[in-house]
């Protein structure tokens, strides 16, 4: 992404990492080149080195099974908004079920809303139930018919709207977090996904 918003965009960007071989596996293997701070780190203790204020954050923490639960919390998510600009955007990925039993997708909605004035909803693949759902937050209102996105984009966008279900979720806190918990099909499945993808070789070290 870091890449991309370069050499498309020739944006300057900040990233965080929290595995050490995956930053050097970036650059040694990917031609990954940083234009601002690379930081290696938790990004829950990290994001303290950065200064900000900035146009876009976007939080993509999925593990390949979970999230890390405590960069989804209501405090986590007011450290980002102080680091946004007043019209900035976060846009926050997370994995789920389209119909979540668990409510892990609902709690992460009821989450944002709690920091955000402004949330809207995005499925990826319309129509199927394991998705990635993409939040983009900030404190103006989200305008999808503004002359600063292109067309395409903005149909892409307005074709995958999305509005989770937010009666089962809980507000995620530094004191009350169950998101581990609740993301427990979640991982179950992913790994099922995987195993038919790779076989049980891919799970034995």
């Amino acid at each position: 992404m870091a890449k991309t918003l370069r050499d498309r965009y020739g944006m300057v960007t900040d990233t965080l990492e929290i595995d050490p071989a995956v930053a050097d596996a970036a650059v040694n293997y990917f031609g990954y080149q940083p234009t601002g701070q690379a930081v290696v780190g938790d990004a829950r203790y990290e994001i303290h080195r950065l200064k900000g204020p900035y146009d876009l954050i976007i939080h993509d923490c999925f593990t390949g099974g979970s999230e890390p639960a405590h960069l989804l919390t209501v405090e986590t998510l007011r450290e980002l908004r102080l680091l946004l600009k007043e019209d900035g955007i976060l846009a926050l990925n997370f994995v789920a079920f389209a119909n979540d039993p668990t409510g892990s997708l609902a709690s992460v909605a009821r989450t944002v809303e709690q920091v955000f004035a402004q949330v809207s909803v995005f499925i990826n693949e319309p129509g199927e139930d394991f998705n990635d759902f993409i939040f983009l937050a900030s404190s103006s209102p989200l305008d999808l018919d503004s002359p600063k996105l292109a067309q395409d984009q903005a149909n892409w966008l307005k074709k995958r709207q999305f509005l989770p279900d937010k009666s089962r979720g809980v507000i995620l806190t530094d004191n009350l977090n169950p998101l581990e918990h609740l993301q427990t099909n979640k991982s179950e499945y992913y790994r099922h996904v995987l195993v038919g993808w790779f076989g049980n070789d891919l799970l034995i070290r």
